[in-house]
């Protein structure tokens, strides 16, 4: 993998971002259920790496979301009347069970997800998953003229729904069930968006079966987001960055699913920065192709996107171009990355390449069209700056002047193993 060693930069500070008007932050609430999540000693390092990924997400995510409260609606219709009742479902990130939260409300514009540390297993570094809404039979009641019935369940059907999916994001599933009086059964669907999830990371590198000691854990993660990731080590801010964007519906909700088609995208924010969508998706359909490569929004570099199934030893990625459109193709909004000009993209579409090329054959000794270097001509210097910032494939090319040919050459380096997302 072609990723280059980076510092870590909050968002906050980022000099080439512009964000939705109308819109606040996302706020994307971590919470710790098991405690130590590593260790007491570890602990700060991890945490603070966990919530940088959640605050830079925080500050590029720009969706809003209704609150949910209460968690019970009520239809009456034709002598009908029907109360249905709603509670939270995620995985506990520490013991993988299934957890319950009755009293279904979260706030405005909050995603709550649960954080831990287990033994994974194989090459998995992290595995991550929304929460689910479902019916509470405890809630349910109603009764009346069974002639009415459907439609009694049909209006507080549709109240449950508009809640769930909080005026904004994905939709993550469909709540199913139904609900009889007399010999009339009404069926249940209420759509439902992002609230609750939970992420896990793995503490057993080894694979044991059981959790390593703080000396194999500190040469298993690279857990200070503020320094360079160290060899061999695999970099925790960007695990959680990539699970934390699961939570909130890549690769995981029902929306995602309706804009994939096998290993084709379909939505149009992407489109719009790649020009097709064929061979985007991994075959599994949860990720990014392996490999895909997009502009860091910090500072527009080329980096793998966050969202491919792997991540190389001693790397860190961030958030890329790529990754938000994908975000807002499945239902967010989010900040618009924006990038200085990159010296040798001629015709100022975000790349430098073979239609560039062309524009300074063209200009070459005639007009400006081609100048890279504002000297107001185009000329060999300009070529040798095209030539730097090429982002197609190798190539011979002729160079009018000095009057020779140019050898692009290409390495190919043997990386350290990649260590595999999961998602559940």
């Amino acid at each position: 993998m072609r990723i280059k060693r980076l510092f870590h930069v909050h968002l906050a500070a980022l000099l080439f971002l512009s964000a939705a008007p109308c819109c606040e932050a996302l706020t994307i609430n971590l919470q710790y259920p098991g405690s130590p999540l590593f260790s007491a000693t570890l602990d700060p390092l991890a945490k603070a790496a966990i919530n940088a990924a959640a605050s830079d997400l925080s500050t590029a995510i720009t969706t809003s979301l209704n609150s949910v409260s209460p968690d019970f609606y009520s239809g009456s219709s034709g002598g009908a009347n029907v109360t249905l009742g709603f509670e939270f479902n995620y995985r506990n990130p520490v013991t993988d069970a299934q957890t319950v939260i009755s009293n279904a409300t979260i706030s405005a514009n909050a995603v709550n997800i649960f954080v831990g540390a287990r033994s994974l297993g194989g090459n998995t570094l992290g595995v991550s998953s929304p929460g689910f809404v479902q019916l509470d039979n405890s809630q349910f009641s109603g009764g009346g003229n069974s002639g009415g019935w459907l439609g009694a369940v049909a209006i507080a059907e549709s109240k449950a729904e508009t809640a769930y999916k909080r005026g904004g994001g994905p939709i993550v599933e469909t709540a199913k069930g139904s609900a009889s009086l007399g010999n009339v059964t009404a069926n249940i669907n209420v759509d439902f968006g992002i609230t609750y999830g939970s992420l896990a990371l793995d503490w057993d590198g080894d694979n044991n079966g059981a959790k390593d000691s703080d000396a194999q854990l500190s040469n298993f993660w690279h857990f200070n987001h503020t320094t360079a990731v160290a060899a061999g080590k695999n970099d925790l801010y960007s695990v959680a960055l990539h699970e934390i964007m699961h939570s909130l519906g890549i690769g995981t909700s029902s929306t995602w699913n309706a804009v994939k088609s096998g290993t084709s995208w379909t939505g149009a924010q992407v489109l719009a920065i790649t020009g097709s969508g064929a061979n985007l998706i991994n075959s599994a359909g949860d990720h990014a192709a392996s490999g895909l490569m997009s502009r860091r929004i910090s500072d527009g570099a080329q980096q793998e996107v966050v969202i491919d199934p792997t991540i190389t030893t001693g790397t860190r990625k961030s958030l890329t171009e790529l990754d938000l459109a994908f975000l807002r193709d499945i239902g967010h909004t989010t900040i618009i990355p924006s990038f200085p000009s990159t010296p040798g993209d001629f015709d100022g579409d975000g790349d430098v390449d073979g239609t560039d090329l062309q524009t300074w054959r063209n200009s070459f000794a005639a007009t400006a069209n081609g100048d890279a270097d504002s000297d107001n001509d185009s000329d060999g210097r300009d070529f040798l700056i095209w030539q730097r910032n090429y982002t197609g494939a190798t190539s011979f090319v002729a160079v009018p002047e000095p009057g020779a040919c140019v050898l692009i050459l290409t390495i190919a380096l043997t990386l350290p193993r990649r260590k595999l997302f999961h998602t559940r």
